[in-house]
């Protein structure tokens, strides 16, 4: 049975990236901090940096104010779960790389679909690479991370899909639906349906909003997060970061 009552979840918003895009941003140069250093509150995983992905940190990271709003959501889950961060912070390459990877997974799995509708529907589990500062990939703002729990052993939750897999049993609210349409979920699909509140309860409590075609994908400070809790703007613009200490050096 679970040990922490949580509700279902109803009423996620979906805007278009259109939508998003339209947010402006006001930088507030928070810093960006490693997510590795609170293994007491949650680990961290750099799971591109394990795919060995040219361009990925091998651990990961994400603004202050995300930080600390990960160390609340933490806090709110059962004293033998914790969260395991996957991925945060990404430079343009490992974004390129991911969007081109999902892509050409889906050309693979729907080829009677033309390259355009592959595009838009590879933009639902990968954002496209930046071409300006106005239409940043949540993750290069250091405002978005990939969440899942695990057991203190180590063992993760099941959530029902894959992290990273590009079709409809990932969109967040899939296993809502089915209940919603009528149909009896399997002990398992009721396994990953709590799973699934639990997450979105403990982040979406602790600030953050989730993007609706990812299980596993929230974000704070971002265009997507300004929009969807009525914010004027967002706070996190794309950044760089660098882990070399001499990058930002100029001439005395």
């Amino acid at each position: 049975m679970p040990d922490k009552i949580v509700p279902p979840i109803h009423g996620l918003s979906e805007p278009s990236w259109e939508s998003v895009y339209a947010v402006p941003s006001v930088e507030s140069h928070e810093e960006v901090v490693s997510l590795a250093l609170a293994p007491e509150h949650m680990l961290s995983r750099s799971i591109y940096f394990e795919r060995q992905i040219v361009g990925a940190l091998p651990e990961c990271y994400a603004r202050e104010g995300v930080l600390e709003r990960l160390q609340h959501a933490s806090s709110l889950l059962p004293s033998h779960l914790r969260l395991i961060i996957l991925d945060g912070w990404r430079s343009t390459d490992v974004q390129s790389f991911l969007f081109a990877e999902c892509k050409n997974a889906l050309a693979i799995m729907y080829p009677d679909k033309p390259a355009e509708k592959i595009v838009t529907m590879a933009q639902q589990y990968v954002a496209k690479p930046m071409k300006d500062v106005s239409t940043p990939a949540p993750h290069s703002t250091g405002g978005s991370v990939d969440v899942v729990i695990a057991d203190r052993a180590g063992k993760k939750l099941f959530f029902g899909a894959p992290f990273d897999f590009p079709g409809d049993i990932s969109n967040t609210q899939y296993f809502e639906n089915k209940l919603e349409q009528g149909h009896t979920l399997t002990k398992r699909e009721e396994e990953a349906l709590y799973n699934r509140r639990l997450l979105y309860f403990v982040m979406t409590q602790a600030g953050f909003v989730n993007f609706h075609c990812e299980w596993w994908h929230f974000e704070y400070g971002t265009q997507r997060w300004a929009l969807s809790t009525h914010t004027d703007h967002a706070i996190y613009a794309p950044t760089q970061f660098s882990l070399n200490p001499y990058a930002n050096l100029t001439q005395i």
